[in-house]
C-alpha cells in the first residue's frame, strides 16, 4: 500500500513540475485511447449491421438413385429475414478430367424475398456425350452449386458453394474474381452494342399472323381467277 501511495505521488509531481506541456502529453493519450474505443465501436457496429442484411441461403439437391444419369434437381431457399440479390449462379459437374457446366443468366440480379426459393432441374448426359462418355454408373460424376449472393444494396456479397455427395458446404466473402470479370466484361458489352444500334437499328421482324396469312391467300387466288383466260366461247368479230 505504501509502494502504491508513493507511486501515485511521483505521477502528481511529474504533471504539476511543468504543467502545461505535460497536461498536454496527458490530453494526446487520452484523445487517442478515446479514438480507438470509438474505432472499435463503430467496427462492432459495422459487423452487426452486416450481419443484419448479409444474404442467408440454403441448398438443396435430390437425386434419384435408380438414375445413374447426370442428372438431378436443387434448389435455393431464402433463410433470412431480408431480401436477398441473387448474382450469379453456376452448375459444375465433373468426370475424369471433364468438366461440364451451366450457368442459369435469366436469374442474374433476381430477388428473393424472404422465405422464398428456386428449384431447378439440370441434365449433362448430352454435353459428356459429346466428350465420348456413353456409360453410366451411380457416383461417376461430382456435383458442385456455386450461389453468389448479396444485399439489394450490395453492401455484403456472399459466395455460397455446395458439394452434392459428401453435403459439404462453403460460404465466403466476397465476389469470386471469375463473378466480377464477367460483370466487368458484360459493362464493356452493352455498351458497345449501344453505340452499334445506334448507328445501325435492329430490324424488327415479327411473324405475321394467321388473319394476314390468310388475307394474302386470298389476294393471291383471286388474282389468280382474274388474270387466268376464259375457257367458253369466243364473239366472232
Amino acid at each position: 500500500m505504501h509502494r502504491l501511495h508513493e507511486d501515485w505521488l511521483w505521477v502528481w509531481n511529474w504533471l504539476t513540475k511543468e504543467g502545461a506541456s505535460r497536461a498536454t502529453v496527458i490530453l494526446v493519450f487520452i484523445t487517442a485511447w478515446y479514438a480507438l474505443l470509438t474505432y472499435r465501436m463503430a467496427k462492432a457496429m459495422n459487423r452487426q449491421t452486416s450481419a443484419m442484411i448479409q444474404p442467408v441461403l440454403s441448398i438443396d439437391f435430390r437425386f434419384d438413385n435408380s438414375d445413374p444419369y447426370p442428372r438431378g434437381n436443387f434448389s435455393v431457399k431464402n433463410l433470412g429475414a431480408q431480401p436477398v440479390l441473387l448474382l450469379d449462379m453456376r452448375m459444375n459437374s465433373k468426370r475424369d478430367n471433364i468438366v461440364a457446366f451451366e450457368e442459369y443468366g435469366m436469374y442474374e440480379r433476381h430477388i428473393m424475398p424472404p422465405a422464398d426459393d428456386i428449384s431447378f432441374r439440370f441434365d449433362f448426359t448430352d454435353k459428356f456425350q459429346k466428350e465420348g462418355f456413353h456409360s453410366w454408373s451411380p457416383g461417376v460424376c461430382t456435383y458442385n452449386l456455386e450461389v453468389v449472393a448479396s444485399d439489394l444494396s450490395e453492401e455484403v456479397i456472399l459466395a455460397y458453394r455446395c458439394y452434392a455427395y459428401g453435403r459439404f458446404f462453403s460460404v465466403k466473402k466476397g465476389m469470386p474474381l471469375r463473378v466480377r470479370w464477367k460483370f466487368f466484361y458484360a459493362y464493356f458489352r452493352q455498351r458497345y452494342y449501344r453505340v452499334l444500334y445506334k448507328f445501325r437499328p435492329p430490324r424488327l421482324m415479327l411473324a405475321p399472323d394467321e388473319s394476314a396469312k390468310r388475307k394474302a391467300r386470298i389476294w393471291a387466288w383471286l388474282k389468280g381467277k382474274l388474270s387466268r383466260p376464259s375457257s367458253g366461247p369466243t364473239n366472232p368479230t
